[in-house]
């Protein structure tokens, strides 16, 4: 019997999740011991659900410094469901850590502890085990500012509030969503994230060349979220730019590049190989932020990479997606900014260079700024630190104190 690479493809997926819930099963016991150990569940919390694979820790991550900096004020604490995640929430926060592996569990944890406000980092199905108990004030975080499909979701209606960056996500959801009052149920807090210091930058000397990250998402999902470039830019944009001696690259690929692709997996495996000569490049897998201040420039798609960047003032160059299928989402940075098509993935150079890459110039582009402003309103001296404890404020407020936590 002969079968396709696809059935193979999907056999070995459903195989490998048939051996990750088995391994999380054996694990449970020990693991539900553990994070009583590591801190007591605080009363009258502000909780983060994060119902998710291992593979998808960074939404947690990347929100993990602004919500330490919260507990300095508020109680807070973490809701994991599996333990391969758990053990990767453990070992980077000093946060307590609940353990609640089913609906059952959570209705327990719900019932022993006054849940004020819940927040959340993703979209997922397993977010609507939560979502049913009425008192806690439920928030959408997401993990990423972004004009992708995946930023706006009817999943928004059944959230009390939706924290967005700025005056972009405010519109995106009231024009895409019916019946939606983004006014009422959105609240800007900018990108917290910014106001943190991120270790994990090599050691390159300031005068050794310009710095240029290269961090493309993955190859997505879904035909409509095919935004991802390895496969269709990346050798011709890395070979592109180590062909300029000045210039450093940081590659820093999605940590899901390759899971479901052929093509990009080849295609970050011959970037790689491109970057392991001269040991001047680096291929980057460690913490995410001390990028923002240690490049120059940063070549990214369509993700929260860019938002994240454009932030910065620096020159930025979004990939247009080679993929037909991917869906073009109204967008004020990409009319801005138009993306580069791969037919045009060797420029990138002088795409860099007439942004100001050597000169300095793009910290001062009058259309970064105002764009920066569109997407996540006022950034400077941590503003947007104060904006999301003042909107947790807020969420807290709407809580009702000392209620019966009931499921819906």
């Amino acid at each position: 019997m002969v079968f396709s690479r696809t059935a193979l493809k999907k056999a070995r997926k459903m195989a490998a999740a048939a051996r990750s819930r088995a391994q999380n099963y054996a694990a449970a016991p020990r693991f539900a011991a553990r994070v009583l150990r590591h801190g007591t569940i605080p009363e009258q919390a502000v909780a983060l659900h994060f119902a998710a694979a291992p593979e998808n820790f960074y939404q947690f991550d990347l929100w993990r410094r602004p919500l330490e900096r919260l507990a300095d004020t508020r109680p807070v604490f973490v809701i994991v469901d599996r333990p391969d995640t758990g053990q990767q929430v453990l070992a980077t926060t000093t946060l307590p850590v609940a353990f609640a592996r089913s609906s059952a569990a959570l209705e327990r944890l719900v019932g022993a502890h006054a849940i004020r406000v819940v927040l959340y980092v993703n979209q997922v199905e397993a977010n609507f085990r939560m979502l049913r108990f009425a008192d806690p004030v439920h928030v959408q975080l997401g993990h990423g500012e972004s004009d992708k499909v995946l930023s706006v979701s009817n999943q928004h209606k059944a959230y009390d509030l939706t924290f967005v960056g700025g005056p972009a996500g405010r519109d995106r959801l009231a024009h895409a969503l019916r019946g939606y009052d983004a006014e009422a149920r959105t609240v800007q807090v900018g990108r917290p994230q910014l106001d943190h210091e991120y270790p994990g930058a090599p050691d390159w000397p300031r005068d050794s060349g310009l710095r240029v990250l290269y961090a493309p998402t993955w190859e997505g999902d879904r035909p409509s979220t095919a935004y991802g470039s390895v496969a269709s830019h990346g050798v011709a944009i890395v070979r592109a730019l180590l062909a300029d001696p000045s210039i450093r690259v940081i590659y820093r690929p999605h940590p899901r590049t390759g899971h479901l692709s052929p093509s990009f997996a080849a295609a970050d495996r011959k970037i790689r190989g491109l970057l392991a000569a001269g040991g001047r490049h680096l291929v980057d897998h460690g913490g995410y932020g001390w990028q923002w201040a240690f490049a120059d420039a940063c070549v990214t798609d369509i993700s929260s990479v860019a938002y994240d960047w454009l932030a910065t003032g620096k020159p930025l160059v979004i990939t247009q997606p080679a993929a037909a299928s991917a869906y073009r989402p109204p967008s004020a940075l990409l009319d801005a900014l138009p993306p580069l098509p791969a037919t045009e993935a060797d420029q990138v150079r002088v795409v860099l260079h007439r942004m100001g890459l050597d000169s300095g110039r793009a910290a001062r582009d009058p259309r970064l700024i105002e764009l920066a402003g569109y997407y996540f309103g006022e950034t400077a001296g941590r503003a947007s630190s104060r904006r999301f404890a003042a909107a947790i404020d807020q969420a807290y407020a709407l809580s009702a104190p000392g209620g019966v936590n009931r499921p819906a």
